[in-house]
């Protein structure tokens, strides 16, 4: 039976499927929340132009002139709206994969217990842990400043800021499951030696995170799935 085989038929069982609820309704209450406190200040915000509400005609007679058409007006909303979405879009992805986490030990128990009985676990202890996960953030916010610059290249910016967040995607469901399987040394080796098909399936799965409200509810499916990679690639690596 393939992975993605053994993954779906776990994922479907009642035990998953609720499981699967909590990455939602968590990123919902905090983002219902944050707009809750502060949503009409940002309207207000928005509809008085934003940014460029106080801007002297007196210096910048062009800017002025260009924010008394209506059209260009709608414009500059529209854009902090997308950018706005597409922000918190991301921001929610991460929330989902920090609060699946919490349960990553569960799964990862509850799949060899079912599948690989035979496997014998290791973990990677509490503080090296957080130091991977320390080491993790402070790239992730190199990476943002690197790419705040490139904001104002038309094309790039749609896309740039993904590059920081996939990162830091892709290193939390590694270490969330990793960690949970093998020591520090083989989960170096085999994260290593295994790059690319690792690469491949969180870049998959950071993708589909990218669809609302359905990315967030497939959290589980994602830990699930690359908790059987990381069994399977194991013990291909220490047959070999």
């Amino acid at each position: 039976m393939s992975i993605f085989s053994k993954s779906l038929k776990d994922f479907l069982t009642l035990r998953f499927l609720l499981l699967s609820t909590f990455p939602f309704l968590v990123s919902f209450l905090v983002f219902g929340a944050i707009f809750l406190y502060s949503g009409s200040q940002f309207l207000d915000f928005l509809n008085s132009g934003g940014a460029f509400a106080d801007v002297d005609p007196a210096v910048h007679p062009i800017i002025n002139y260009l924010l008394t058409i209506a059209f260009v007006k709608w414009v500059i909303v529209t854009f902090f709206y997308l950018f706005g979405t597409f922000f918190i879009l991301l921001i929610s992805v991460i929330i989902a994969a920090i609060v699946i986490g919490f349960f990553t030990p569960y799964i990862v128990k509850t799949i060899q217990e079912e599948h690989y009985p035979k496997f014998i676990r290791s973990e990677i202890p509490f503080s090296k842990v957080i130091w991977m996960y320390l080491k993790t953030a402070g790239i992730f916010i190199f990476l943002i400043l690197v790419c705040i610059p490139l904001l104002i290249i038309p094309g790039v910016n749609l896309f740039i800021f993904n590059v920081p967040f996939y990162y830091l995607f892709h290193n939390i469901l590694l270490i969330d499951v990793g960690s949970n399987i093998e020591d520090y040394d083989r989960f170096q080796y085999i994260t290593n030696k295994e790059k690319k098909d690792f690469i491949t399936v969180t870049l998959v799965c950071y993708i589909l995170s990218l669809i609302p409200f359905f990315g967030l509810f497939l959290q589980v499916f994602f830990v699930i799935y690359l908790t059987h990679l990381f069994f399977e690639k194991s013990i291909q690596n220490a047959q070999g």
